[in-house]
């Protein structure tokens, strides 16, 4: 009842206090509200008086300077002209709230340009006039005085209507002023009575429950001492579980009315053995272990535990637990009572360990058996000489019935190079550096060559030098055949490309003779050939014509055929707009439009690109739509080698190329000949529709070829055709 009294009592002071809090706060604004506003008459005050003054200097101004002509007499009349407006800005700012005040300032405005306006007419008439004061200025002055009569009246009239505003605000103020701190003390008495009300119950409320508390310590004193030995031994017990590094657990036996054994209850479990089967803590004791996990009846480890408990011999055995992240224990079981403990150490690690060394083991054998090598290790101190399995093998020796020797490197050793492999053992042996001989040996019938290497190994305890012994017979076998065809395709080639140049060169001269005497039949007998004969005149110089520039294509891919001689860095703007000008004829001809876009530096051969390029951009002049002007536009960029190699299939070696897109809007193919365009003498089209020899892209594939790039082509018919070239960057 005296708690509820309290609570009463205190939600009442609580709410008076808010209740004085909300009125002083009230109060407060209200005050300070009245000074604001009080402040603001005094500013209302002050900007009229700064108008006013600044007209007044206006006026001393112009008025000088009527008198003496002298401009020093108008520098406060410039300087009114900057004020004024911004001094009656800010007189509109502080009347904002006052709609007759905003309206005398509006009219205040009004007054001010009508001054400023008589004022210039003065000053232009002083400035027009020799004159003293004529009339005009005269009359002037008189509509100037009259106009600062009407602005002064104007001010008055402000100032008086403010400060019966401020007369107000002040009063106001006053009072406030005056209540205020006595209200605050009234209700700081009324709240401090309150307040002290309320800590008088509150003593006598503690005063109370510390008797009431004093007897409960007497009573739970006793119950302490009592409890005392028990948890010290308890804690001592735990922290002794809790601080091992390994799992112990107690189990007692759970028997059947038969006496026999069908079940294990947990009477103990530390945290260790917890987390080694993936257990929360404290989670174990009190269960039965056939309940916690089933299948533990049809494991070894419960025909273990049983053994333990019946004949009391203690078991040591490893148990894999796949619930605590496929870990491996090792369990020590104990006769305790009627029941076991059990001891759990964690040997994962250990038994990855001995298992990655076995397989590691396996996978090596495995790897020299394919690999053809194996490998060795000699210990200085010991000279005892260890061979591997895939040595065994590779010298023909049987690993239980043979004790390797160093000897055994020199028994099949080819005649020619038993000195080279002595002198390698030797050096070996004696300076433990790290040496690589090839060299050959006879094993059933048949020369194998082998690559030998040693390393040195030094540890703290010994000086061990490691081998392996490496059968490179296909190695060998395979770059002789590869040197060798190298050989004869390189004569193949210098054989067809020096066929194709002397046979370009010897079939012109009979040309050049045919052509000759052509020109010479239709110019000295068109006039005695019937028609059937000049047509046949004109189809035999068209024919060798055709025959001369497929002959020169000929001398052009013979030539680049022969590679790049010496590879420079190409600014490819200047060269491109070198290849345009060899085009302006063609250019020309077709009305065609060609757009260079930037293009990163490329690494080749000046002359093969300009021939590159000028063959690619003339094929999209070339073969353009007959309806429509030829457009056509160059463009590159860098890219990354190796997303070149997964955009195209490529196997690109060098770390960054240039990507180079040639589009027109000619009449395109279809996309299926795409690698027949760039095959020798191939054409799409006829020599009635487009002129040509079918060797253009030849030579640029060549071109692409000889520096290690790539070139493709993109098209689709009556849109237009792209190529692509990849060239290495600049």
């Amino acid at each position: 009842m005296k708690n509820k009294y309290i609570k009463i009592l205190f939600l009442g002071i609580v709410m008076v206090l808010l209740i004085i809090s909300v009125i002083t706060y009230r109060n407060l604004k209200n005050y300070t509200e009245e000074v604001r506003l009080i402040r603001h008459s005094n500013h209302l005050f002050r900007s009229l008086e700064l108008v006013l003054s600044t007209i007044k200097d206006a006026e001393t101004g112009h008025r000088g300077y009527q008198l003496t002509h002298d401009t020093l007499y108008l520098q406060p009349y410039y300087a009114s002209v900057k004020l004024l407006p911004v001094q009656l800005r800010t007189l509109e700012e502080l009347v904002a709230g006052n709609k007759v005040q905003s309206k005398q300032v509006d009219t205040l405005r009004q007054l001010v340009n009508y001054q400023f306006a008589i004022i210039q007419k003065i000053l232009t008439n002083v400035q027009r006039s020799s004159l003293y004061m004529d009339r005009y200025e005269s009359q002037l002055l008189l509509d100037g005085r009259t106009n600062m009569n009407a602005i002064r009246g104007l001010v008055h009239r402000m100032n008086t209507a403010e400060e019966s505003i401020y007369r107000q605000r002040v009063a106001s103020e006053t009072d406030f002023r005056a209540t205020t701190p006595m209200a605050m003390l009234g209700y700081g008495l009324v709240a401090l009575a309150g307040i002290s009300l309320l800590f008088v119950r509150i003593l006598d409320a503690l005063e109370k429950r510390r008797i009431a508390e004093e007897q409960l310590k007497t009573n739970l004193q006793a119950l302490r001492t009592e409890v005392g030995i028990r948890e010290f031994t308890q804690k001592t017990l735990r922290s002794v579980l809790d601080n091992s590094l390994s799992g112990i657990m107690a189990l007692r036996a759970i028997r059947a009315k038969d006496g026999s054994i069908v079940d294990f209850e947990w009477t103990l479990a530390n945290a260790v053995s917890e987390e080694m089967l993936a257990l929360e803590r404290n989670t174990l004791v009190g269960k039965r272990m056939l309940v916690a996990y089933p299948k533990t009846r049809y494991e070894e480890s419960w025909n273990i535990y049983n053994h333990v408990v019946e004949t009391g011999q203690p078991a040591l055995f490893e148990k894999f637990q796949p619930a605590a992240r496929n870990s491996w224990l090792q369990v020590t079981a104990v006769k305790f009572e009627d029941g076991f403990v059990v001891t759990m150490t964690d040997i994962t690690r250990q038994k990855s360990q001995r298992l990655l060394l076995e397989e590691r083991g396996l996978l090596l054998n495995e790897a020299e058996h394919l690999a053809k090598m194996g490998s060795w290790r000699w210990n200085e101190k010991t000279n005892e000489l260890i061979w591997s399995d895939g040595l065994y093998a590779m010298l023909g020796k049987i690993r239980d019935t043979y004790r390797p020797t160093w000897d055994a490197f020199l028994e099949n050793v080819y005649a020619d190079d038993r000195l080279l492999v002595e002198d390698f053992l030797r050096e070996v042996k004696e300076n433990k550096t790290r040496l690589e001989i090839e060299y050959r040996i006879e094993a059933q019938g048949a020369l194998r060559y082998l690559s030998l290497v040693a390393k040195p190994t030094s540890t703290s305890d010994t000086n061990d030098v490691l081998g392996a012994l490496i059968d490179i017979t296909d190695r060998k076998l395979y770059e002789a055949r590869l040197e060798k065809y190298t050989e004869e395709l390189q004569r193949s080639n210098e054989d067809l490309e020096q066929f194709a140049y002397v046979a370009s060169h010897d079939l012109q001269e009979p040309l050049r003779k045919i052509r000759a005497f052509g020109d010479r039949l239709a110019t000295k007998y068109d006039s005695k050939l019937e028609g059937q004969g000049v047509d046949y005149i004109q189809r035999m110089q068209s024919a060798a014509a055709r025959m001369q520039v497929l002959i020169e294509d000929l001398l052009s891919f013979s030539r680049v055929s022969r590679g790049v001689a010496v590879p420079e860095v190409l600014d490819m703007a200047p060269l491109l707009r070198e290849v345009i000008d060899d085009l302006d004829a063609q250019v020309r001809r077709d009305e065609a439009a060609v757009r260079l876009g930037i293009v990163p530096a490329i690494l080749g051969d000046r002359t093969q690109m300009k021939r590159l390029f000028q063959n690619i951009i003339s094929n999209g002049i070339k073969f353009h739509k007959p309806d429509e002007k030829p457009v056509v536009e160059v463009r590159g960029h860098k890219e990354k080698s190796m997303v070149l190699n997964a955009r195209f299939g490529l196997s690109l070696a060098d770390p960054e190329y240039v990507v180079v897109s040639v589009k027109d809007n000619g009449i395109g193919f279809d996309e299926k000949y795409t690698e027949k365009i760039f095959t020798l003498f191939h054409r799409l089209h006829g020599r009635n529709e487009y002129e040509g020899t079918g060797i253009g892209l030849s030579i640029c594939r060549k071109i692409v070829n000889n520096h290690k790039g790539f070139i493709t082509a993109h098209s689709t018919e009556n849109v237009g055709s792209e190529f692509i070239i990849i060239l290495p960057a600049g």
